[in-house]
């Protein structure tokens, strides 16, 4: 079930490899088959080492589930504009530098992983989307995603990518979990 301004949302449709095809998409709506929408997940670390999660309000899909930032691309944005909107409006902080770490396609959906630092702990939550958040340290983060109130499908392409994850994260030799 949508809300009323998820049923409003355009997209750029795009092919599978995330050529835009000048072709709108509608939020719910029925499309094309071989037509896929952008949407992006950001890992967003603080000066802490730690990551943040949030949970997703009880009219949302997989109420109550715990998640990293993410949403899709709207019409006319770039996948960095994307991100960098969609961390904003659901924690109030900016992407300082966004890391590409992984694309991964299902269904009608391209998803591209990014990791951003973030200088400030404060979270502002977006009301409707998200009721809760946490910063998870680095070495807790893969037992906490495998709990299973974490979204499974953002569980399995965050464990694909770990083996990129985990060099960033860890990169001080001081760190030690």
């Amino acid at each position: 079930m949508f809300n009323e301004i998820h049923k409003k949302e355009l997209f750029d449709a795009c092919d599978e490899f995330g050529n835009k095809l000048g072709i709108d998409m509608v939020r719910g709506e029925p499309h094309k088959e071989g037509l896929y929408h952008e949407v992006v997940e950001i890992l967003t670390v603080n000066l802490h080492n730690q990551i943040l999660v949030t949970k997703r309000a009880e009219s949302k899909n997989y109420p109550l589930y715990w998640e990293i930032t993410g949403g899709s691309v709207l019409k006319g944005e770039t996948t960095l504009e994307g991100a960098k909107r969609e961390l904003f409006e659901e924690t109030g902080l900016n992407a300082e530098n966004l890391t590409l770490l992984y694309r991964k396609t299902e269904k009608d959906a391209l998803f591209r992983g990014f990791v951003t630092q973030v200088s400030s702990d404060k979270v502002i939550l977006q009301l409707g989307e998200t009721i809760d958040h946490q910063w998870i340290d680095a070495c807790d983060f893969v037992e906490f995603i495998n709990k299973e109130l974490f979204i499974p499908t953002t569980r399995k392409r965050l464990l694909c990518a770990w083996y990129l994850i985990e060099p960033m994260l860890f990169k001080n030799e001081q760190y030690d979990c």
